[in-house]
């Protein structure tokens, strides 16, 4: 009888221990996943050289999944699952204000900020094994962010560019009928030595190119220089 109840006990222990380790796998699975998908997205943005990459889309999809799985421990111990999850959103919170930075009349790193936050919840949906929910949630971002970058949604998204120049009425006129603008957004007039120096922010209505203002700001020997304000 005594064996019998030993042999019991063994065997009720070896299909708990079973149990974990297949919890454990399974989680461990999610997680994986969670980076992956973080992963394909922080690809995309690496190509546009943005603020955050494949390193920190991946860790980002993969501690979300992982905080995830842990909530669901925590609900199975009698502990509130909610509460981590909403604990990784005010976290993924601080770290998009970390990449959102405002310089000269241009806004940097809203979009990419916007994707991590996005990507915790991808990761936080394969946390809870809707890796189709993920999956399509990945594909779209990524198809989208390229559409956008596509020659018909540029042409109609010029960057605003930072000219400085000294200040004449002939140096004025010549870049607004170049750069085919009608206002600034910005005019801010520093005076140096004997003479005056303009900083103005202007959105180029004309396409252009790199040469082009290379050329223009050689060829004009009023322009001091010329900087394109990236946004988004």
């Amino acid at each position: 009888m005594n064996l019998f109840v030993v042999l019991s006990q063994v065997s009720s222990n070896f299909y708990e221990s079973l149990n974990w380790w297949q919890s454990e796998l399974v989680c461990l699975f999610r997680i994986l996943i969670g980076g992956i998908l973080g992963f394909i997205i922080g690809l995309e943005r690496s190509r546009r050289q943005k603020e955050a990459g494949m390193g920190t889309h991946f860790t980002v999809g993969l501690a979300a999944a992982l905080f995830t799985c842990i909530g669901y421990a925590f609900g199975e111990a009698g502990g509130d699952t909610a509460r981590i999850a909403a604990q990784v959103v005010t976290g993924i919170g601080f770290l998009g204000a970390g990449i959102i930075f405002f310089r000269r009349e241009s806004l940097h790193g809203l979009t990419t900020a916007a994707i991590v936050w996005a990507t915790a919840a991808i990761g936080m949906c394969c946390g809870v094994g809707m890796y189709l929910l993920a999956l399509g949630g990945t594909v779209l971002i990524v198809t989208i962010q390229v559409i956008l970058h596509t020659k018909p949604f540029k042409r109609h998204n010029q960057r605003l560019l930072l000219v400085k120049f000294y200040h004449t009425e002939e140096m004025q006129h010549t870049l607004q009928l170049y750069f085919g603008v009608n206002q600034f957004y910005r005019y801010k007039v520093i005076r140096v030595n004997d003479s005056f120096q303009v900083e103005a922010v202007i959105r180029p209505t004309q396409n252009y190119t790199a040469d082009k203002i290379t050329g223009f700001v050689s060829n004009n020997e009023g322009m001091i220089s010329i900087e394109r304000l990236e946004d988004l």
